[in-house]
């Protein structure tokens, strides 16, 4: 029988234990049960080029250490690398050589979540530096429009302010004072 996953009540209660056993690989023994052998494997993984630089972009666009930490040990889990008590453990140590990668790449690296991250005072808020990186990369067509635009609305201030200080300059200027005269034109 099929259920809908995304309604809350459509399974009753202790349905998934009801399925094939040993169908994901979280319900085999792990590859490594010595947090030692777990931290040597996943650094040996993340020493592979394209991986690694793939951290180091990742951190120095700002994702914290941390982060990327419970990323690796959550699906090292998922994939039946270690169970989750060895990925709790190898958390210190991947963060350490994590850390240690982006010194030596000069990269300055954020250790740890923000707390107002955390908190969800910044999530749901698209800041101009994120909307527009997005934009470049989802919709450049747009992104150069914008830019474009942008663009000419500066250059239309700068030639705004340039014929105001030049109508300052002009008014500004010795002007000869009039030369008065009379009613009828006589001195």
């Amino acid at each position: 029988m099929e259920y809908d996953k995304i309604t809350p009540m459509s399974a009753p209660p202790g349905h998934s234990l009801t399925g094939t056993p040993g169908k994901w690989p979280w319900e085999h023994p792990p590859q490594f049960a010595n947090p030692d052998d777990a931290i040597d494997f996943v650094v040996e993984k993340l020493e592979e080029p394209t991986r690694k630089e793939d951290m180091m972009l990742l951190m120095a666009a700002g994702i914290s250490v941390q982060e990327l930490v419970a990323q690796i040990s959550f699906n090292g889990f998922m994939q039946g690398f270690y169970s989750p008590d060895v990925a709790e453990l190898i958390k210190p140590a991947i963060g350490a050589y994590l850390y240690s990668e982006a010194k030596d790449n000069d990269i300055d690296v954020r250790l740890f979540i923000r707390d107002e991250d955390e908190r969800g005072e910044v999530k749901g808020k698209v800041n101009e530096e994120t909307f527009f990186g997005v934009m470049k990369e989802r919709n450049p067509e747009m992104f150069a429009d914008m830019v474009e635009y942008i663009n000419r609305q500066q250059r239309m201030d700068i030639e705004r302010e340039r014929r105001i200080a030049d109508r300052g300059t002009a008014e500004q200027a010795p002007q000869t004072p009039p030369v008065p005269t009379s009613f009828m034109g006589v001195n």
